[in-house]
């Protein structure tokens, strides 16, 4: 029986964008193409809730002793460094990454910076930036006051 595929021309070029980020990786120093002991940058989720923001870093492997968290004005930066264990085995491979990692964060004016906390779970940072009491929505309750006629 005689079946028909459909082209798709995007499937190509998705080909074509991993291939450039593959062959231009190696002379502008994207972290997926050089060597492991290079800099990465961990994945990051980012939520918005009714009482803040709440930032998700994945660091699965570190020591939160290696990571450091510097809040500076409106700026949150997060930096440490992912250690090899053991040592390199001839014909092993690795897809971790290895050595500093740095992310760093603008924080919305309505943050209270003075409340900002993390916590470090199952190799995830989460970060609580509460909103500031003034930037949270409030209720205005209607006077039953009588108009001055």
């Amino acid at each position: 029986m005689l079946s028909m595929t459909r082209w798709n021309p995007f499937e190509e070029l998705t080909g074509l964008h991993r291939e450039m980020d593959r062959v231009f990786g190696r002379y502008v120093g994207d972290e997926r193409a050089g060597t492991p002991e290079t800099a990465w940058i961990p994945a990051t989720e980012i939520d918005r809730g009714d009482e803040g923001w709440r930032v998700r870093v994945a660091l699965p492997g570190i020591d939160p002793k290696n990571v450091h968290i510097d809040l500076h004005g409106n700026s949150l930066t997060v930096t440490g460094e992912r250690t090899r264990t053991g040592k390199d085995v001839p014909g092993g491979t690795s897809e971790f990454h290895y050595g500093r990692f740095e992310r760093a964060f603008t924080l919305p004016a309505n943050v209270d910076t003075e409340k900002v906390s993390a916590d470090y779970v199952h190799g995830v940072l989460e970060l609580t930036l509460p909103l500031a009491e003034t930037a949270k929505p409030r209720r205005i309750a209607i006077g039953a006051g009588e108009r001055a006629a």
